[in-house]
């Protein structure tokens, strides 16, 4: 049985795994950067916080980097700021004192127009409103073409704006989440967290017999992955 634990090591905080692996391995978890520590069981701990101490401007500047990437969606939703949609960068266009609320997409804006005054929180609600709703047209499309391909059948799926994965399958209940944060980024990277997250309803670990799966239906799985998490 795997455990896990806290730790904070050069500044760094990270989680502690201990499980049946042969050497210490560092991860780093999009979309926020979380640091995982794999170690074997019985590793001794101040070796694992020397290797830390050891990694430490390799772990920040990678966390860094993965944040960075996270930053997709506007910070304060104003005219100008930069949004990616499916992987192409739009520039946010305002228009308040409208006639109707509603998103419009065009060549190189996204416009978010409102009836009356539009603080920050409901500029921020209506474009992830907008892009959930273009986030699962597309897995409508993808999700029965990657059933049919590997004769993998989820019972549900949906999206939700996670923190510390793309995806996760409940492989009791068969359930797939997805992170709305794909909207985000090229369809062929939610085409991967889609093949994902159904492997697992055949396997549930990462294993070889998890990546035998992935090699099968989409050879250049890696490509997308590095793709998706840069």
């Amino acid at each position: 049985m795997n455990t896990e634990k806290r730790i904070t090591v050069a500044g760094i905080e990270a989680t502690l795994v201990r499980k049946n692996v042969k050497t210490v391995r560092i991860t780093i978890l999009p979309p926020d950067g979380e640091v995982r520590i794999s170690a074997p069981r019985f590793y001794p701990e101040a070796s694992i916080r020397a290797f830390i101490e050891q990694k430490a401007d390799w772990i920040k500047k990678h966390v860094e980097a993965t944040q960075t990437r996270r930053s997709n969606a506007p910070k304060n939703y104003k005219t100008g700021e930069r949004v990616w949609f499916f992987g192409l960068l739009y520039s946010l266009h305002i228009l308040e004192n409208q006639k109707k609320t509603g998103v419009s997409l065009d060549a190189d804006h996204i416009t978010l127009s409102f009836k009356g005054p539009a603080p920050t929180e409901k500029r921020a609600a209506v474009l992830n409103d907008w892009l959930r709703e273009r986030l699962k047209a597309e897995i409508a499309h993808y999700m029965p073409i990657w059933s049919e391909r590997t004769g993998l059948i989820p019972s549900e799926w949906t999206v939700r704006n996670m923190t510390s994965r793309w995806g996760s399958c409940n492989t009791r209940t068969g359930k797939i989440t997805l992170n709305l944060q794909l909207a985000h980024y090229p369809a062929a990277c939610l085409e991967y967290v889609i093949l994902h997250e159904l492997a697992h309803l055949r396997v549930h670990g990462h294993g070889a017999d998890f990546k035998a799966i992935l090699d099968q239906y989409m050879p250049e799985w890696k490509e997308r992955k590095k793709l998706l998490n840069g």
